[in-house]
């Protein structure tokens, strides 16, 4: 691990503690809770530069997603600087990881890779499709964005590796900082998910962190 990413491993375990290792809410506040947890959603949309949202602002009937905002929080606190794209969805920050890795741009602090050729590790960020994008692979994901510079997805920085699964921190996790293990293969690997209806269905990429 580099420096940058012992830092960002660093600040994303703080934020899960912050929401009490996810048992907080999005929508909790005191005097009802011990702590004010629609406020840390302010911080992490603040990091975006939307200064109007927290976790109890609805918005066209809904409290708009903030997991994007989260990973941008986490990025900026740990250093990333200029090389991350702080952005209220994760597929833009993914574009500009496309782009590091095919060559049209540098000095990015990540670039994406395939899930079948590259190996994860603490500090890189693992990002699937949600909605209609749920079955996007990387080809489907990079081809969509040309067109529309937009798909539903969501992204998950890696604490720690195991043999057998990788340990993940995200925003927006049942309206929570909440953790997850993620499957890897024998070999290392990141394997598939599996959908609601038990079928497995591709990520988009691993961002590997370049910083």
């Amino acid at each position: 691990m580099t420096g940058f990413s012992d830092q960002l491993v660093a600040v994303c375990k703080g934020e899960y503690t912050r929401w009490d290792n996810g048992q907080g809410r999005e929508s909790w506040g005191r005097p009802q809770h011990a702590k004010d947890y629609y406020l840390f959603v302010k911080d992490y949309w603040k990091a975006v530069g939307n200064n109007n949202l927290d976790g109890r602002k609805v918005v066209g009937n809904i409290r708009p997603a903030w997991s994007s905002a989260f990973v941008s929080f986490c990025m900026k606190t740990s250093g990333a600087g200029n090389k991350f794209f702080y952005t209220e969805a994760h597929c833009h920050y993914v574009h500009k990881a496309m782009q590091q890795a095919s060559g049209a741009i540098n000095g990015y602090g990540y670039a994406a890779r395939k899930t079948s050729a590259y190996k994860p590790k603490p500090g890189d960020v693992i990002v699937g499709g949600r909605e209609y994008a749920q079955s996007f692979d990387y080809a489907k994901a990079e081809l969509i964005y040309e067109a529309d510079s937009f798909y539903p997805s969501h992204g998950d920085i890696i604490l720690e590796l195991t043999p057998t699964y990788a340990l993940t921190v995200g925003g927006n996790v049942n309206d929570s900082v909440g953790q997850k293990r993620l499957k890897l293969t024998s070999q290392g690997y990141l394997h598939d998910r599996v959908n609601s209806s038990g079928r497995e269905i591709p990520w988009i990429a691993i961002l590997e962190c370049l910083i």
